[in-house]
């Protein structure tokens, strides 16, 4: 069996750590909690360093192939449903596996049974393929494994699915005119620079004349597109795959989701949907009596923000030095002060389920009705940005042929 080292609050207070020997994550909490401790952090041990259990189970012969979000979300919720009749999982999840019509989550399926059949937990055997099950998606398995309401959990999960699902949906209608927008003006801006732009500087050549800086700008951007257009379709591809490898270290992960609450229009979006997850998987751990500091530590797992995830676990030790959730939330520059009050009134009320359920209410309308009203708060931006290529524009064509008459006028 795996050795796992962790870290706990016994029943006095005191942090304790250690190791131990168990066949998974969730018998390792169940051993811990006869022995009167508090799980705060449980990580696997390698021979070669110590991981997150979590990342641990991804293995060789993971599955890697895409899906489509509808076909995770109907698998999701019946899965839930079969899981919530009693019906064993491994049955459940056979009779899923045979009529799933996605091929990539039939074959992960296929999988994942046979490593359940041969003892591991079911999020271990979904961590074998990222692909298709996000470390969101597990990390949600393993609260719901944790706190003995995989049914519970797996609804909230579909719910959260298929709420991003519609919301990616919706922002991709609400962009779909800025973008054709934009492809129109970039196509003009090309067309300007290598065929335009280039008659006014022979003009000016012939004329001995000093082209004006916009318009020397748009020469040499004309010129570098018409000479070395290859290199600049390799430059951006570079630039885009250079990004996306930057974004997955460590660092550049910390830096990416930090700057998520600051762009304009979205980090607003994205902030009320993060609140959203939050208030949702804290109400149902909570509810199902999950002890407070294993409730933040597997929140923190599946909000998905690695900053944020640090903010939680900053609340998750002022909880165990005796303080509140709510001191945290409001101490926090990440949560809004909303937040941190309808939890504070919940739990010097005794309500706290119903203020989780009263923001989940709340922030699920607030993402609705921006996203509705999303065309309407990114036209501001639009226009600024039409404005400031127009004029570039209107610039250099304009400027040579001013200076031209005067040239002329001479």
């Amino acid at each position: 069996m795996p050795i796992y080292v962790y870290k706990a609050v016994d029943s006095q207070g005191k942090f304790v750590k250690g190791e131990l020997e168990a066949a998974s994550e969730v018998a390792l909490t169940t051993d811990l909690a006869k022995k009167g401790y508090l799980p705060i952090s449980i990580s696997f041990k390698s021979k070669s360093r110590e991981l997150p259990a979590g990342s641990a189970m991804r293995g060789s012969g993971a599955t890697r192939g895409g899906i489509d979000n509808k076909a995770l979300v109907i698998f999701t919720r019946q899965f839930a449903t079969i899981i919530k009749a009693a019906i064993p999982i491994l049955e459940g999840l056979r009779v899923l596996a045979d009529q799933a019509e996605d091929p990539h989550l039939k074959t992960a399926l296929t999988q994942v049974i046979r490593d359940v059949e041969g003892g591991s937990s079911l999020s271990s055997g979904l961590a074998k393929h990222p692909g298709i099950f996000s470390e969101l998606y597990v990390n949600t398995v393993v609260a719901g494994e944790s706190a003995g309401i995989l049914d519970k959990v797996l609804l909230k999960l579909s719910d959260m699915l298929e709420n991003d699902m519609e919301t990616r949906s919706n922002i991709s209608a609400a962009l779909r005119y800025p973008i054709m927008v934009v492809i129109a003006l970039v196509i003009a801006v090309v067309v300007l620079t290598v065929f335009v732009i280039p008659q006014f500087s022979k003009m000016y050549s012939d004329a001995n004349a000093k082209l004006p800086l916009p318009t020397q700008i748009m020469v040499f951007t004309g010129y570098v597109l018409t000479h070395y257009w290859g290199l600049v379709i390799i430059s951006l591809v570079g630039l885009f795959f250079g990004v996306r490898a930057i974004i997955n270290t460590p660092a550049g992960r910390n830096f990416w989701d930090s700057q998520k609450f600051k762009i304009p229009v979205f980090g607003k979006l994205y902030t009320k949907m993060t609140m959203l997850r939050f208030a949702s998987m804290l109400s149902v751990l909570y509810q199902a009596g999950l002890p407070v500091l294993k409730t933040l530590d597997i929140v923190g797992l599946t909000i998905g923000n690695v900053v944020l995830s640090r903010e939680i676990d900053k609340i998750k030790h002022d909880v165990a030095d005796g303080k509140g959730i709510s001191g945290g939330i409001l101490n926090s520059k990440l949560f809004p002060r909303l937040v941190g009050y309808m939890v504070s009134v919940g739990e010097k009320s005794g309500s706290l389920p119903l203020m989780l359920d009263s923001l989940c209410e709340f922030f699920d309308l607030e993402v609705r009705t921006m996203v509705k009203n999303l065309t309407t708060l990114i036209e501001p931006i639009m226009t600024a940005f039409l404005g400031l290529v127009v004029m570039g524009m209107a610039l250099s064509i304009f400027l040579p042929m001013w200076n031209m008459i005067q040239i002329f006028k001479r």
